[in-house]
Formats: C-alpha cells, sequence, structure tokens
C-alpha cells in the first residue's frame, strides 16, 4: 500500500485493520530505537500503540496534509511520544546508588558545556513566537522542505519563508546571548 492507500485505508472502519496490519511491520524498528535508549518491550507496545490511535485521529482530521511519507510521519509520533515517556520517567524515577556504576563524564563522552548550551537553546526557544517555533519544527524536525512549509503556512513564496526562518534564527540567536550573559 502507498501512503495514499494507507491514509483511504485509515479512514474507513472497514479497511483500518489492513492499514494497521502494514503498519505493525515498522513496530520493530521502533521498538529496537525505543530498547536502545533504556525502554522494555512493553513500553515500546504501549507507545506503538499510542501512536497508532495518535496517527488515525489526526489522520481522520479534515485539514490533514501529509508533508513527509507516512511511516516518517509515523515514527515522529512515535519518538515524540518516548521523548515524553522518558521526561516522566526521570522525573519520577530515584537513583538507587547501590546499583549504580562510578563513571566520569570523560568516560560517557558527557561535555558540561554542550549540556549547557542546549538547555540555552530550550530556554531561549520559549521567547520565540510560536510560528517561528511551528517554522523550525517543520524544517528542523520534520525536515520539510521550505517549499512546503511556504505553502502550509501562508507565505507568499519560498524566499518569504526562507527570510522568516531566518528573522526567526536571528531572535533565537539573541536570546542564547541574553541568557548567556545571565547565566
Amino acid at each position: 500500500m502507498n501512503d495514499q492507500q494507507l491514509i483511504d485505508a485509515l479512514r474507513l472502519p472497514k479497511e483500518r485493520r489492513k492499514a494497521i496490519k502494514v503498519l505493525y511491520k515498522e513496530f520493530p524498528k521502533i521498538k529496537t530505537n525505543i530498547c536502545s535508549s533504556g525502554g522494555t518491550k512493553e513500553e515500546a507496545e504501549e507507545i506503538f500503540n499510542d501512536a497508532l490511535i495518535l496517527l488515525i485521529e489526526k489522520v481522520e482530521a479534515k485539514d490533514f496534509q501529509l508533508t513527509s511519507k507516512l511511516t516518517t510521519f509515523f515514527y515522529g509520533i512515535n519518538r515524540f511520544l518516548w521523548m515524553n515517556a522518558l521526561r516522566k520517567k526521570q522525573k519520577t524515577q530515584h537513583l538507587e546508588w547501590k546499583d549504580t556504576i562510578i563513571v566520569t563524564a570523560e568516560e560517557i563522552g558527557y561535555e558540561d558545556e554542550k549540556e549547557d548550551k542546549l538547555q540555552l537553546i530550550e530556554q531561549a526557544l520559549e521567547f520565540v513566537t510560536s510560528k517561528c517555533k511551528e517554522l523550525f519544527q517543520r524544517f528542523y524536525y520534520k525536515k520539510e522542505k521550505m517549499a512546503a512549509i511556504a505553502k502550509t503556512m501562508g507565505y507568499s513564496s519560498v524566499n518569504s519563508a526562507k527570510t522568516q526562518k531566518y528573522k526567526c534564527m536571528e531572535h533565537l540567536e539573541k536570546q542564547v546571548q541574553e541568557q548567556l550573559q545571565n547565566a
């Protein structure tokens, strides 16, 4: 099934089972990604099923427009759900020192400076407009082409979208610099 056939099948309750069977072929890859980042098979199954439900809800929306491959979009949903689950898990997880192996930052390749900069960027993203956030998400996270972004977000041309992205980036850099000065 191609992407449009899958979308059509997901929209029709009688055909949905066929589409879900096709999508379940992607489970081993998603399970591998989740398990390699500290998850369990059960967590992978839960995330995958939640992502299926979200995908069906998205596809059933009248204004749904696919701007990438359906599997790429589906992987993105899974990744987003897993990142949220990891954040929640880290907030509630208690560290047991007896089970901890003590290693140095160099041994695990951890760079405090890089981590600090990433946190500053995350904080600075809170100060950009929702339009800039959407533009960044579409370009950097979803890997959409500027032509698709221009059309979807209502820019008059690709160059207008590029100019807006440049302005958003300048604003973000300014925010990061201010954060660095205040830190």
